[in-house]
């Protein structure tokens, strides 16, 4: 099978294969399902592979029972449970000129898929993704979602609240040519949970492009309550020296700026016991403690009181489990218990591919 994505004024839509993986995702799992299998595109021009890494609620059942129902829904076993793994996995059974990343607690617009492929053919990029809507249950999860779109809680992710089309590092989820994989490879699976950043690099650094549209729009549920934002947000920083080690490229300054904090903490603790330095070291925490009040006023307007209340706290527990998390994956570095990946699985190239 050609593995060259046809030109836009093709008669035949190309063929896309929408690869999910999933682990006890009972509670978002139908809906994002639902959103895939009832896309504007043409039934018959897109299949979905769900690799399961052994699901112990009712994920399984409820992807099954769709399956039943949708000849182009199937499940596949992920032993290794990796999100990677699921998605390497699936990508190698299946058979489209375009890879399309879901997630298990996402949802598509009706028309991702085809504003996707739109983007793929007339940008010639090798990604391609969309705005990241992050949503959530009860205050506590509103007052996450609306911190995770602010682009004083996540940075340089431009993918969660940028509303031009750009040329970007990564973006979320993405939906790719197949032949980019043909190339670089496909997922490292040493890097969770970055191995989407860490596959990007690779795709740019022979060439590829990696394309944002706002027009392209993703429902993210996020994790519930501070204690899952912060391991969350832990294994990111880890995992961000991890992908360092092996690509330095990956890293830019404002990746440094939540390490720099947890730095100057003991410096900030030593100086508020003393007499003389008491009082800078109240002033620098009073300047984080403002402009944390600041950003989160800003980022939960026309919210409850209760969401407004709870986003500076959302943004300190992204800020400080980052860093902690940096500075974890920098010992493991200098102890040398993280050897790093550098050996992905390959995707056989096509008889047409470029």
């Amino acid at each position: 099978m050609s593995s060259a994505i046809r030109h836009e004024s093709s008669a035949t839509p190309v063929f896309v294969s929408v690869v999910i993986p999933v682990f006890n995702e009972e509670r978002h799992i139908r809906s994002c399902l639902m959103s895939v299998l009832e896309q504007d595109y043409p039934a018959d021009r897109f299949e979905v592979i769900v690799a399961d890494g052994g699901s112990t609620d009712h994920t399984r059942e409820i992807v099954e029972a769709l399956a039943a129902r949708y000849p182009q829904l199937r499940v596949i076993d992920n032993p290794r449970r990796l999100q990677a793994a699921g998605l390497n996995r699936a990508i190698l059974e299946s058979m489209g000129d375009v890879i399309a990343r879901q997630d298990g607690h996402a949802e598509w617009a009706k028309d991702h898929l085809q504003r996707s492929v739109e983007l793929l053919l007339t940008t010639g990029a090798d990604n391609v993704g969309g705005r990241q809507y992050a949503v959530g249950d009860g205050e506590s999860g509103r007052a996450i979602a609306r911190a995770m779109s602010s682009p004083f809680g996540v940075g340089g992710a431009r993918f969660r609240y940028s509303d031009r089309p750009e040329e970007m590092p990564t973006v979320f989820l993405g939906t790719f040519r197949r032949t980019a994989f043909e190339r670089v490879g496909l997922f490292d699976e040493a890097f969770p949970p970055h191995e989407d950043y860490e596959l990007n690099h690779r795709i740019r650094s022979t060439g590829g492009r990696i394309m944002y549209s706002p027009d392209i729009r993703t429902l993210y549920h996020v994790r519930d309550g501070l204690n899952a934002l912060a391991v969350q947000y832990f294994r990111y920083g880890r995992g961000k020296v991890r992908v360092a080690r092996a690509s330095p490229g990956v890293l830019r300054p404002y990746h440094l700026v939540a390490p720099m904090l947890i730095a100057a903490l003991p410096t900030i603790a030593a100086m508020a016991v003393a007499d003389r330095a008491r009082r800078l070291a109240i002033s620098w925490a009073g300047l984080y403690l403002g402009a944390c009040l600041i950003a989160g006023q800003r980022a939960a307007a026309g919210e409850t009181l209760g969401v407004r209340l709870r986003v500076p706290a959302a943004f300190a527990v992204m800020h400080f489990a980052w860093g902690a998390g940096f500075w974890a994956g920098v010992g493991e570095a200098v102890r040398g218990t993280h050897t790093g990946g550098g050996s992905p699985p390959r995707l056989p190239e096509g008889p047409d591919s470029a």
